[in-house]
């Protein structure tokens, strides 16, 4: 990388990746005269599972989609290439109507090469060994170790497994609320579920922290107008700029509401990494899963 008139460019010492599409690998420049690489790779979260339906029988709501795997990891600059290629993951789909599961969420990859097959030989690093929802809707992504970083034994790895998704309510019972944790991403809340008898039960929430909101679960309703859960929250629509108010956090979507004879609502979609939330259940229609947040790539040097 050439600095005109020996400036550098500071934009280049912070740069964020967003989803580009499947297998859009795009291209990283190491900066001169930089001495540490520092790399956060985020896996896409797992999408929302669809709610139960059945007229005059026990609907549960559909459970929240698991969070994304991430890793921080910092590398001595001299030895990287001078490029690098970026894969962003997708968030999983969320999921059909009656009790259709939510889609897995795709890993976040560096590598000295666009390699769609993702062999050893090419990639540094990535952001999980298995995607959230990789098993079911709930499943967290799971962590990597220093046998995923080709130059772990001089690099600062730090790594973490996803979360499960949030269980959805069973029968008339309530879904369970999500706490956000030391993590800056949550896994989906799930949705509201319907007794026999018509008795509605209560969708689940994202529960707030510090200054940040609470996600609100949608609203049961018997006949017509149950609403969706409310999509996740982040602190960082984007990453322009150097000073921001808050600490980056992402949350997961909401759980959607529920209708005994009417149409389940459907889970809120998911911020970066999180999962969606579940539907709510429905009469013969139910409220489909919110769909999974996209990974994210950051790549800061010093």
């Amino acid at each position: 990388m050439i600095d005109v008139f020996n400036i550098n460019n500071n934009s280049l010492t912070n740069q964020v990746f967003y989803h580009k599409g499947a297998n859009a690998w795009q291209v990283w420049h190491k900066p001169s005269n930089c001495n540490f690489v520092n790399f956060y790779l985020l896996g896409g979260g797992a999408g929302g599972q669809g709610g139960d339906v059945g007229p005059g029988s026990t609907r549960n709501g559909g459970p929240g989609g698991g969070s994304a795997a991430m890793a921080y990891i910092t590398v001595p600059a001299f030895a990287l290439p001078d490029m690098l290629y970026v894969l962003v993951a997708s968030g999983g789909t969320g999921g059909a109507s009656n009790s259709g599961r939510g889609g897995a969420g795709g890993l976040s990859y560096i590598s000295s090469q666009p390699d769609n097959t993702f062999s050893p030989y090419n990639i540094l690093m990535q952001s999980g060994t298995a995607g959230a929802g990789a098993t079911l809707t709930t499943t967290a992504g799971a962590v990597i170790t220093t046998n995923n970083v080709v130059l772990a034994e001089i690099a600062f790895l730090s790594a973490y497994a996803g979360q499960t998704g949030g269980a959805g309510g069973v029968s008339s019972g309530s879904g369970t609320n999500v706490t956000p944790t030391g993590l800056p991403t949550t896994p989906g809340a799930g949705g509201s579920g319907v007794s026999s008898v018509g008795t509605l039960g209560t969708s689940a929430s994202i529960l707030s922290i510090l200054d940040f909101p609470r996600i609100n679960g949608g609203i049961s309703n018997t006949t017509t107008g149950a609403t969706a859960g409310n999509d996740g929250y982040s602190t960082r629509q984007n990453f322009i700029g150097p000073n921001f108010k808050y600490p980056m956090f992402f949350t997961g979507g909401a759980g959607g509401g529920a209708s005994s004879t009417g149409i389940g609502a459907a889970g809120g979609n998911a911020s970066y990494g999180c999962g969606g939330g579940g539907g709510g259940a429905g009469n013969t229609i139910s409220g489909v899963g919110g769909k999974g947040g996209d990974g994210l790539v950051i790549i800061t040097t010093s």
